[in-house]
């Protein structure tokens, strides 16, 4: 049974890990953006010992300095003083900040690509993400050293006040479950659903207007389309806005055509809102 001030649940400790991963990109993509604006070509020619020099800087000011990340500082945790020696911080510098620069040296430095050293890179890197999923699961069930770097060097996580388990109650699971069953319904059932019709009925209803579905027939079936016209005054029969792409369907009334092209291939008995005219079966037309 750990002692209740070394007691850190596994979510705090994850949680560590992630706000300081984010930390450090944070402060890391600012100085070299800003460095980078400065001299791009310097950049270019310098940018792995720059990165290397940021991320000692950001170690020695978290880990060198105070036994913890920036991370572990924000959940009010911190390695075991006692396990972190002087040659335990020297590994932990040597196996959390070198083996980026080692790689980013090997893309950008080599101009001529040794193979041996490439390989043993990919083999290296391939043997680190077996034995950290490995570890996860080791932590998982213990609850102790959730990275690699932490199982090899020895170092527990400590809280710095007397964290307690957290409970989580039958209630919040509960609404948790029916939140998430809600979504899923709603990620069913919203797709199905035409809002632009359903957008006609209501201002239908909203202005008193019944819309009779009145169909519009070109010359050839005896009723002559009417030709609108254009003017400073003119606005959309369906948004109310100034015409975009001004379009029409025979019935003397414009649109943009966004919002008529939308209306009729979604609402296949679409009307005009004005005078209840449907589109004609040639389709809308240009003003």
């Amino acid at each position: 049974m750990l002692e209740k001030n070394k007691y850190v649940p596994r979510v705090n400790q994850i949680d560590a890990i992630y706000l300081n991963k984010d930390i450090t990109r944070l402060i890391r993509d600012s100085l070299l953006e800003n460095l980078q604006a400065l001299s791009p070509i310097l950049f270019i020619k310098i940018q792995p010992e720059l990165d290397l020099l940021i991320q000692s800087a950001i170690w020695f000011g978290s880990v060198g300095k105070r036994c913890s990340t920036f991370g572990q500082q924000l959940l009010v945790l911190a390695y075991d003083a006692e396990k972190l020696t002087v040659s335990r911080l020297v590994l932990h510098f040597a196996l959390t900040v070198l083996p980026g620069y080692v790689k980013s040296w090997e893309e950008r430095r080599l101009t001529r690509r040794v193979e041996w050293f490439s390989q043993a890179i990919t083999w290296a890197e391939n043997s680190a993400l077996v034995l950290n999923i490995l570890n996860y699961f080791r932590f998982l069930k213990t609850g102790r050293k959730p990275t690699l770097v932490d199982y090899m060097l020895g170092l527990d996580y400590i809280s710095l006040r007397n964290n307690q388990r957290r409970d989580i109650g039958y209630k919040y699971l509960t609404r948790e479950l029916l939140w998430g069953g809600f979504m899923e319904i709603l990620g069913l059932v919203l797709p199905i659903i035409n809002f632009r019709k359903l957008q006609r009925v209501l201002k239908s209803w909203a202005f008193g207007k019944q819309l009779t579905g009145r169909r519009l027939e070109d010359r050839d079936g005896g009723v002559e389309l009417l030709a609108p016209k254009m003017t400073a005054s003119t606005t959309c029969t369906f948004c109310g806005e100034r015409p975009t792409l001004p379009h029409h369907m025979g019935c003397g009334h414009i649109y943009c055509y966004y919002c008529l092209s939308a209306n009729v291939l979604t609402d296949a008995s679409f009307c005009c809102p004005t005078c209840g005219a449907t589109c004609p079966e040639n389709g809308v037309q240009s003003v």
